[in-house]
This record gives structure tokens, C-alpha cells and sequence, in this order.
């Protein structure tokens, strides 16, 4: 008998989906979602969608698994509406389009930096592993200690870049300076010489002459 396609679409979860995958199917396990989010907690909280140009999970359950491992809840959303209301229960900085796949770390609020809690696009046509690729590079870059490390880094370039700006004006100021001085010693010199000049005149007159 052939299957529907609610039936297969179903059977496509079951095979990218691991036992602890949690698919979120109504409001209530949304708005449940939503809290845990929000709420406080020690681990970080995984967000699936369905690919943009198929009914499959943008990530294999297993493979995200293999990344975060045990303990770690994995969520896939499925409807568009559900998202939909995921955007007006959390805002636009922490919510999920379809396609995508995101991380929220302990300490997410409406009005954090969402690149603290990132979400990575799978282009259209793009490979899974490509994807699996970049959402590990932010999932490892985005950890809470990695983060306070390279905003300290972050913040000792800026120091240093502003550093270097008032030294190159200080340094353009002194060349300016320097440049000034240059002329008016040479103005000087010139002034002194012709001074120079003159009084040589006065000591020795010009003879007369009588014949």
C-alpha cells in the first residue's frame, strides 16, 4: 500500500532523528520550548528546522548529536506557523527561520547579542556536511568561556588600534612641527646672513675715489 505523504514525511523523521530528538508539534511544546530557553540553565539548547527545499531536518539529529553530546536537548521544529510564533514569543534576535539551525547558551533574552547564541543558514543546494561544518565552527566559537576570551582579545586590538591612531597623529603633529621649525631656521639663517652681509658693508665703506 502506498504511503501518504504525511506517512513518508514521518518515516524521513525516523531516519534522521535519534530517540532524543524532541519534535515540537503544537504551541504548548513551543511556548514549553520557549521557557526553557529563557529560563536559566546550565547547558546550551539545540533548534532544528526542515530544510528550505525538502521535508528533512536541515541537520541530522545524529550527526548534532555527535557534536553537543549526551544531555544536551535537541529540538526540531517542523510547521512554519510554529515558527512564526517562535518569533514573536522570543524576537527576531533569538528566533528560528525555516532552514536553519541554532544554539541558545545559558543566559538568552530577547535583547542579547544573538551572534552569542548563533544560527546557521544551509544554503540551497548546499551539502549537509558543509552546513555540519560551519554550525560546529560557531557552536565551538559561541561556548560561553571561548566568547569572554576573544571579546578580551577583541577589546585589546581596539585598545591597541586607537593606540596606534593618536600615536601616527601625534607623530604627523610632530613631523608638522618639525617641518615648521625647519623653516623658520631657515628664514633665520637667511635673515642672519643678510644681517651679516650688511654690517660688513658698514665696517668696510666703499673708497672714494679722488683722481
Amino acid at each position: 500500500m502506498a504511503l501518504t505523504i504525511d506517512e513518508q514525511l514521518l518515516l524521513g523523521l525516523f531516519d534522521t532523528c535519534d530517540s532524543e530528538c524532541i519534535v515540537v508539534e503544537t504551541i504548548s511544546q513551543l511556548r514549553g520550548l520557549c521557557t526553557e530557553i529563557l529560563g536559566r540553565r546550565d547547558q546550551p539548547v539545540i533548534g532544528l528546522t526542515l530544510s528550505a527545499d525538502a521535508n528533512r531536518p536541515v541537520l541530522a539529529c545524529s550527526d548534532v548529536r555527535a557534536l553537543v553530546g549526551p544531555g544536551v536537548p535537541i529540538y526540531l521544529i517542523r510547521a512554519d506557523d510554529l515558527l512564526q510564533s517562535m518569533l514573536e514569543l522570543l524576537g527576531s534576535r533569538l528566533a528560528l527561520g525555516r532552514g536553519a539551525a541554532r544554539v541558545w547558551w545559558p543566559g538568552a533574552h530577547p535583547r542579547c547579542d544573538p551572534g552569542d547564541h548563533p544560527a546557521v543558514l544551509a544554503l540551497e543546494g548546499e551539502p549537509s556536511r558543509v552546513t555540519l561544518e560551519e554550525f560546529a565552527q560557531q557552536l565551538d566559537l559561541s561556548r560561553p568561556r571561548v566568547r569572554g576570551q576573544i571579546r578580551l582579545i577583541e577589546d585589546a586590538r581596539a585598545f591597541l588600534e586607537h593606540e596606534l591612531t593618536r600615536s601616527q597623529e601625534q607623530g604627523h603633529k610632530l613631523h608638522e612641527r618639525l617641518r615648521d621649525a625647519q623653516i623658520e631656521c631657515h628664514s633665520l639663517r637667511i635673515r642672519a646672513e643678510v644681517a651679516e652681509a650688511r654690517l660688513a658693508g658698514l665696517d668696510h665703506p666703499p673708497k672714494l675715489d679722488r683722481s
